[in-house]
């Protein structure tokens, strides 16, 4: 082969070697890509299964949580099925309610006699074998209107502590009657939580009980 074909032949070498190496190189990047989109196809499922897995969970809370509101509405309608306590009704919470006119003098927190017998009675039917060791949730409630008197800013400061002062009040009031302490949590929430009858600001004004 004479050396001016050779010259010419080793630019179509290089070409078709050139080519070859690309389509390699081509080929080894889509290799590539596929397997990047395998994995992340397989990441995006993993965490699709994850939120459908935590998605029926919280349903099944929720579920379990009606399911609890309504054995508790149950349960404390049982208890004023037991007669009538002065003072005390049921709520569309399913909570019973303690009305703080009946039983606090106003801008007060000490209860009166009236607020102590109702609780007595109260007591009475929920050391009963069904209620034995139920736990009983607290919570204090105000309406909007500001403590303004200087002796009661100077014990609660504000709607959130004179909430916090009913409950504890009723708190001990339970514990003293006989309730376990161990069964008793208290709450409270000021203004911010109102009743049903926002616009009455006599029922926005209560200690309110759960039974869990």
């Amino acid at each position: 082969m004479t050396t001016s074909r050779i010259l010419l032949l080793i630019p179509l070498v290089a070409v078709v070697a050139f080519g070859g190496c690309r389509t390699r190189t081509a080929g080894a990047q889509q290799n590539v890509l596929t397997e990047e989109q395998r994995s992340e196809n397989a990441r995006l499922s993993a965490a699709l299964d994850e939120l459908q897995r935590e998605n029926e969970a919280l349903k099944s809370q929720r579920d379990m949580a009606k399911l609890n509101e309504a054995s508790v509405g149950s349960q404390l309608g049982d208890i004023l099925k037991g007669g009538e306590i002065a003072g005390v009704y049921g709520t569309d919470r399913g909570s019973i309610a303690l009305g703080e006119d009946f039983a606090f003098a106003k801008g007060s927190a000490e209860l009166n006699a009236d607020g102590q017998k109702s609780i007595s009675q109260l007591v009475d039917r929920l050391g009963k074998s069904e209620y034995a060791n139920a736990r009983i949730i607290v919570e204090g409630h105000t309406d909007d209107t500001p403590v303004v008197r200087p002796a009661n800013k100077e014990k609660y400061v504000d709607n959130w502590g004179l909430s916090a002062a009913r409950a504890a009040t009723v708190v001990r009031a339970l514990e003293k009657a006989g309730i376990a302490a161990g069964r008793l949590h208290g709450a409270f929430r000021g203004e911010h939580d109102p009743s049903s009858k926002g616009s009455d600001k006599a029922a926005n004004r209560r200690v309110e009980l759960y039974v869990k």
